[in-house]
């Protein structure tokens, strides 16, 4: 297939999850075209949040679209794309932390400068802490906290994306924002470009 960024400039269909695989397992690029324009950017924040690297998560992306490619036969048309996805960059990402844990981040990427330059130091700086506090989750919990949080998924889509009962998911997500409460108190903002209170986030 080779470096399939070139694929960027192309014009992209609109097709059902089931018949998108099936065609990529065909071996079509506009297929696959499509297939990364759903989820390039959705891949590279979770795994940035999962990581704290743009380099890794970088690197996380072109592999997960590369088993996504290779693997698109295996898919299950009875199952979420959604999850599929995402069960991927998770187990990459795992992987790469227990290879060689990173540094953790200074900061995560800026929000749309609308506030004062006051306010703006305190938003990164909070960005940095809620950063930190996510990293330092057990992969389980952080990966529930990033889904629901992040990516906005349902409780039974992070199930299925980390092969636990939803209860599983419940519990993990109760454990991960009591954890992040007692860290960073009830006044943090920012997470995923909005400003918001810690209740709001983790309510």
């Amino acid at each position: 297939m080779g470096n399939w960024l070139h694929l960027l400039g192309k014009k992209r269909e609109n097709r059902g999850d089931a018949e998108m695989m099936q065609a990529i397992a065909r071996g079509s690029e506009a297929a696959f075209l499509e297939l990364t324009g759903r989820y390039q950017q959705r891949v590279l924040n979770f795994a940035f949040r999962f990581l704290g690297s743009r380099e890794e998560a970088e690197d996380v992306v072109q592999e997960t679209f590369l088993r996504l490619f290779k693997g698109a036969g295996r898919y299950d048309a009875r199952g979420v794309l959604t999850a599929f996805v995402f069960r991927i960059v998770r187990n990459l990402c795992i992987d790469r932390l227990r290879k060689k844990r990173p540094e953790l981040p200074d900061r995560l990427p800026d929000p749309p400068d609308r506030q004062t330059p006051h306010d703006h130091l305190d938003r990164k700086q909070a960005m940095a802490s809620l950063s930190r506090a996510v990293r330092g989750l057990p992969e389980n919990q952080r990966t529930a906290v990033i889904l629901r949080h992040t990516e906005e998924l349902s409780y039974r889509e992070i199930a299925d994306v980390m092969g636990v009962t939803t209860p599983a998911v419940e519990s993990l997500l109760v454990r991960g924002r009591r954890t992040l409460r007692n860290q960073l108190g009830n006044c943090l903002g920012c997470w995923v470009n909005r400003t918001v209170t810690v209740e709001r986030v983790f309510k």
